[in-house]
Parts: structure tokens; C-alpha cells; sequence
């Protein structure tokens, strides 16, 4: 920055301060470092004064200290800095060229202006999470989304959306529960999520107590706090308010984007510093101009650790980060869960927005279908072609009279006043013929949707078709990933059985060796059999026979189900079928019915493996209970998490790690059972099986 640096400190109550001082440029490659100039020395102070000063000067490029340059330094430096003074344990101040720059008011300007904030804390056993969604997130970014904004959130604080929002009759597939409006300085609503640590998948277990090996803990990484603020960079009054402009906003939060983590006060490397993606935020970006989950560039946050209570986070040797340990990954993986709740609210706010759009237009246009729709486009149409010949022959008449009038206009002996009506006249009728021209072509546009419709009417339908399609195909694509591990086991197991004999083959057929290939056939066998359970269990899913329906007993269907299940969780789950009352019948296609149970049993089963890992001494289990005209399927494992019940059908919500799931399995069972007139429900309540999901 500058060739001389002088620092000076010192401790209240003292009456001097300690100076020392040098000039970068003396220190020379034919320089000994010892023969380089010194001072140190003592400088008088105020007597209450404290903390320490650092002077730099001989600028190498004083330019670069004024404007952009200055908001980004000052930024830098707002990053190293925790962010709340009340809880900081020493101050900075910025002084450049005599003007004093207040870090703290600053950033709390700029946290003013967010349009949505998050806090979270980490206890002993527990995730708490708040949030707070102010009505600019809506606000979009122009054009149509920002005038249904001003039109249709603005003037009632966006109390109409919030109730659409949060009814689960209008907005079955979105509708959050968890949510309370506010209605107050901008706000739309508040939210709270509470969930227990161990309930939160992929997370790390340790043995705490070698005498008791199968006791795991969680590795708790200490407990810790923070804060998110999203910013939404368009115009708006209270931005105007706080800054100069919009630009200087943007540039002061840009400077300072990231989430970072800070030690009793102290920034530590990378996390968030210069806008670190740790937590991989911009994986999850959308390309949705209003309603978005959290972005790199969009979002200034902090985790608040101490030495005392995060001993177990340790940091590398080269200060870049924490060491790799169950501790850190809990750490990653708490931090990972908070974005993914933050975001799942985002994203049903959004999808509801878009359906509440919809449902505005619908009413406001009075629609009752989309075959409504293309009605009233083709009546459209057919006015258009008559209204063009009316409007062509009343543009001929305004001609005509245009002709006579100019001919009048011509003659002699007409009194001014007269002409000057005549001249009115006449520019009334130019005026009037040139929007009719006008009127012409806004027809001819109108003449055309009936062709419009001819093309998009095939094309609508198509795309219903297509996602009823998608969703059968989607179901497949699950149940076959599933089978594709099971028979990869199968392989595995052939394979060692294999190698085994084949090292007796090579050594001599002896007993032992006759004994062992009779083995390893009758192990083929069986890999045969449970090839074939397995395909025949895949079979009825595929298209050919997809497009077929047929009347199935359920009880001999969940029979079947329980007999592949047995064979495929080869005694890790118990599978129990309960019959209660009469059996009854089906008329459904059965590929689409073994799909359905298919995906509700592979979702039970990964949560049960998971509390296995957990617990040793747990035994998994699932139950099929057939009740007419009802089939409930539940486990004993630990039941839905209460964060994402409400929502549990609806596309992408899952609390399973990103790579590992993708929220579309329940939502595929929902779509596959409506296109049969059927439903899937989540109970209200927990059996001593503590139930996961059933349908009717």
C-alpha cells in the first residue's frame, strides 16, 4: 500500500504509547536485514486512550485509495471484521484522508435493506432456525412480475397472496404451514424450524465409550449461531433513503458478499472471504428472476464459533480452513441443512407466487379451463375477421368524406369561419383514418388466433399427456435405480463365489473340490431365481405392458410385494403384512400400482438403514395393512420430519443429502394415484410403529 508503516499501542491508563516505525524501501537485496533503520520510542497520549493505530504513508498510488477502489478495500475489511459490535471483542475504525468511516453503521444500512434474513442456532441436541421474508422478494425482476407486484401485493401488503400461500385446499401441492404474516415495515411473513440434530441425515456418528462399541454418539461439533441477509439489487424508496444511489448499494454488498466464519471475532480463511462458495449456495441457483433460493452473490452472512465451545473444530496448519474429522463434517453438514430449509421455504413461496398468478389472471379474466381459454381465442378470432370488414368499409366512407371536404374546402367564396370548421373537419377525419389503419392491423394480428390455437391446443394436450408419461416413467426410472443395486449385489456375491471355487479347481478336484462346485451351482441357481424375482418384479413397469389395466386383489399384490422385499432386504428388514377386514380389487394397471408401492418401501428403506448405522441393536421393519378400501404402509423407523410434513409431496422437497435424494418419489406416487382418481395422505399421528406414509 505505502513504503512507511508506523504503529502505535498502548493500554488505558497509561500516560505513553509504544511507537514503531519503518520504510518498506530501505529493505534492498543488497541490504542486511539488521542494517535496516528502526524507531522505537515512546509517544505521550491521552491518558484514557487505548487499543492500536496503524499509520501508513508514502502512498505508492494515492489514486487508488478514492472511489471504487476505497469501497472495495473498506469491504475487504468488513469481512474480517465480525459484524455485530455488541458482541465483538475490539472495535476498528476507518480514517482516510480526514474523514472517518463507521464500519458498524454501515453494515447495518446495508442489512436494512435486505429482503429477507435468516438466523439460526445450533444447541446441544437441536437445529433453530427464523426467518423473516420481506414483500421486495416478490417484487421480481420488471416487466410483467413487477407489475403484478404493484398491482396485486402492494396494496393489501400481500395479505391475499399469504392466505393463498398457506391454504391447503387452493395451493394443495405448495402451501406452507409453518409461516405467520406480518403485514408490518415491509414484512410478509416469519417462519420457525426446530429439528433434532440426529434427525438430520448423513451426519457423523463416533464411539464415545470403547467398553461400549455399539453405543454411537453424534460427533457434536459445539454449539454455534449466525445470521444470512438476502439482497435483492433493483430500485426501490428505502434503498434510496440509506444510500446515494442504487449502484453504490450494490457495489458496498457485492464487496462484502459471503458467509463467512469468525473465531471470538476472527475471520477465518476461506470461508466466505471474497465471496467463497463453502456451502456451494450457486449449485442451487434458479434461474428465477423473483422468488430464488440464496445465491453466492446475493447474500451476506456469519457463523459465530468460539475457542471455548468449538474446540473440536480445528483449524489446518496453514489456517485455510478446518481439519477433515466427523466434527467438520457435522459442521458442514448442520450449515448445509439450515441452506436447504431456507431454500425449500424460498421454493414453495415461488412455486405458490406462480400458481397465484395463475389463479389472479383466471379470475380476473373469468377462466374456468384451459379448453375455456382456447374457446374464447377463437371467438376473438372470428369477431376480428368481421370487425375488419366493418372497420374497411366505415375507413372508405372516412375516405369519401375526406374527398368532399377538401373539395369544399377549395371553392371560393367560403367565409373564414367556415374554412376553419372545414379544416377541423378535415384533420378529425386524417385523424380518424389513421387509427383506423392502426385498428386494421391489431385485427389482422387478432385474425390469427385461431391459427394460434390450432397449433397450441395439440400441444397443451400433449404436454398433459406427456407429464402423466413423466411421471410413470420417472417412477420406473426409480424403481429400476434401486434394482440395478440390487442385482449389482447379486454379482458381487456370484463373483466371490466364483474366485472361491475356481481356487479349488486349479489346485486339484479333490472331494473338498466336487463338493465346492456343487455348491457354487446351486449358488448360480439361486442367483438365477433372484434374477428372475427381480425382473419379473420390474416387468409389469415396463411401457407394452404399462398401457394395460386389469383387476388385481390387493391382498395377493402386497403378498407378492412382501415376498420381493423379503428376498431383496435379505434379512435387514423385517417385512410384516396385516390384513383387516375383507380384501378387495383393483382396476388399475399393475406396473403403475408395483411403482407406486416401489417407491413409498425404497423410501421407508433408506431411512431405516439409516437408523441401523445409528443403532445396532434396532431392527427395521415395515408393515403393508390392507383395510377396504385403504392399503397404509408405515415403518418403525423415525417417522417424518415435522419441517417438511406439510410439503412431503410436493416436487423436490426431500431432508435426504442432495446427491443421494431428489424429493420427486412420494410426488411421482401423488401424480400416478391421481391419474387414477386416487390420493396418498400423511396420517396426523404416529402408531407405536410411529408411521411414515399411507394412502387411500
Amino acid at each position: 500500500m505505502g513504503d512507511r508503516l508506523e504503529m502505535f499501542t498502548g493500554q488505558q491508563g497509561k500516560e505513553k504509547s509504544n511507537h514503531v516505525a519503518f520504510d518498506w524501501s530501505e529493505f534492498k537485496d543488497d541490504v542486511s536485514l539488521t542494517s535496516v533503520p528502526l524507531h522505537l520510542g515512546y509517544n505521550k497520549k491521552v491518558k484514557n486512550e487505548q487499543g492500536t493505530k496503524l499509520v501508513i504513508t508514502k502512498l505508492r498510488d494515492p489514486q487508488k485509495w478514492k472511489g471504487s477502489s476505497w469501497d472495495r478495500f473498506r469491504g475487504q475489511i468488513s469481512q474480517m471484521v465480525f459484524p455485530f459490535k455488541e458482541k465483538r471483542i475490539f472495535d476498528v475504525y476507518l480514517k482516510l484522508n480526514g474523514k472517518n468511516e463507521d464500519l458498524d453503521e454501515l453494515s447495518e444500512r446495508v442489512r436494512q435493506n435486505s429482503v429477507s434474513s435468516y438466523t439460526y442456532k445450533i444447541t446441544e441436541d437441536k437445529l433453530m432456525l427464523t426467518g423473516e421474508v420481506k414483500l421486495r422478494k416478490l417484487a421480481g425482476g420488471g416487466g410483467d412480475a413487477l407489475k403484478f407486484y404493484e398491482q396485486n401485493i402492494m396494496p393489501d401488503n400481500g395479505a391475499n397472496f399469504f392466505s393463498f400461500l398457506t391454504d391447503p385446499k387452493n395451493n394443495k401441492k405448495y402451501h406452507l404451514t409453518n409461516v405467520e404474516y406480518s403485514g408490518k415495515k415491509g414484512q410478509l411473513f416469519t417462519f420457525t424450524i426446530e429439528k433434532s440434530l440426529a434427525d438430520i441425515s448423513k451426519v457423523s456418528w463416533i464411539i464415545k465409550d470403547d467398553s461400549k462399541p455399539d453405543r454411537l454418539s453424534l460427533a457434536h461439533p459445539g454449539e454455534f449461531n449466525g445470521e444470512i441477509d438476502d439482497f435483492f439489487f433493483k430500485d426501490s424508496d428505502t434503498i434510496n433513503q440509506a444510500f446515494d444511489s442504487l449502484s453504490e448499494f450494490k457495489r458496498i454488498v457485492q464487496n462484502q458478499v459471503g458467509i463467512r466464519v469468525f473465531r471470538d471475532g476472527f475471520g477465518i480463511k476461506p470461508y466466505g472471504i471474497d465471496g467463497q462458495d463453502w456451502l456451494k449456495l450457486s449449485q442451487g441457483a434458479t434461474s428465477g428472476s423473483s422468488i430464488y433460493g440464496l445465491r453466492p452473490g446475493n447474500v451476506i452472512g456469519y457463523v459465530a464459533i468460539t475457542a471455548k465451545e468449538n474446540s473440536n473444530l480445528r483449524e489446518k496448519t496453514d489456517r485455510e480452513g478446518f481439519m477433515d474429522s466427523p466434527y467438520s463434517r457435522n459442521f458442514h453438514r448442520f450449515m448445509g441443512e439450515i441452506v436447504e430449509r431456507i431454500n425449500d421455504t424460498l421454493e414453495s413461496t415461488r412455486r405458490s407466487l406462480n400458481d397465484y398468478r395463475s389463479k389472479v389472471a383466471k379470475e380476473a379474466g373469468n377462466i374456468l379451463s384451459i379448453s375455456e381459454s382456447f374457446t374464447s381465442l377463437k371467438k376473438a378470432s372470428e369477431k376480428a375477421h368481421k370487425s375488419t370488414i366493418k372497420t374497411q368499409n366505415t375507413r372508405k366512407k372516412i375516405s369519401d368524406l375526406h374527398i368532399k371536404a377538401s373539395e369544399q374546402f377549395s371553392k371560393k367564396g367560403i367565409g373564414e369561419n367556415e374554412r376553419a370548421l372545414l379544416n377541423e373537419v378535415m384533420s378529425l377525419l386524417e385523424q380518424a383514418s389513421r387509427n383506423l389503419e392502426e385498428v386494421e392491423g391489431l385485427l389482422e394480428e387478432a385474425k390469427l388466433l385461431d391459427k394460434h390455437v390450432e397449433f397450441l391446443q395439440p400441444q397443451i394436450e400433449g404436454l398433459q399427456e406427456q407429464l402423466t408419461d413423466f411421471s410413470q416413467l420417472a417412477g420406473l426410472g426409480l424403481t429400476a435405480e434401486a434394482l440395478s443395486h440390487q442385482l449389482s449385489n447379486i454379482l458381487d456375491r456370484l463373483e466371490i463365489e466364483t474366485d472361491r471355487v475356481s481356487k479349488h479347481i486349479r489346485s486339484q478336484l479333490t472331494i473338498d473340490g466336487i463338493q465346492a462346485v456343487k455348491l457354487f451351482i446351486e449358488h448360480v441357481k439361486g442367483a438365477s431365481k433372484s434374477f428372475k424375482k427381480q425382473l419379473s418384479h420390474l416387468a409389469p413397469s415396463l411401457k407394452y405392458v404399462r398401457e394395460s389395466r386389469e383387476i388385481i386383489a390387493v391382498a395377493d399384490l402386497i403378498e407378492e410385494t412382501k415376498e420381493f422385499y423379503i428376498d431383496r432386504f435379505d434379512k435387514q428388514i423385517k417385512v410384516v403384512v396385516i390384513h383387516k377386514g375383507t380384501d378387495f380389487n383393483l382396476n388399475i394397471n399393475k406396473g403403475k400400482m408395483v411403482q407406486i408401492l416401489d417407491n413409498i418401501i425404497i423410501n421407508s428403506e433408506y431411512w431405516l438403514l439409516q437408523k441401523k448405522k445409528r443403532e445396532p441393536q434396532f431392527l427395521p421393519e415395515i408393515t403393508l395393512e390392507i383395510r377396504e378400501p385403504v392399503i397404509q404402509v408405515y415403518d418403525n423407523g423415525s417417522g417424518i420430519d415435522p419441517t417438511v410434513e406439510d410439503r412431503i409431496f410436493q416436487p423436490f422437497i426431500t431432508t435426504k443429502p442432495k446427491k443421494i435424494g431428489r424429493g420427486l418419489g412420494l410426488f411421482i406416487v401423488q401424480q400416478m394415484l391421481e391419474s387414477e382418481g386416487c390420493e396418498i395422505l400423511l396420517l396426523n399421528k404416529k402408531t407405536k410403529l410411529e408411521e411414515g406414509t399411507s394412502f387411500n
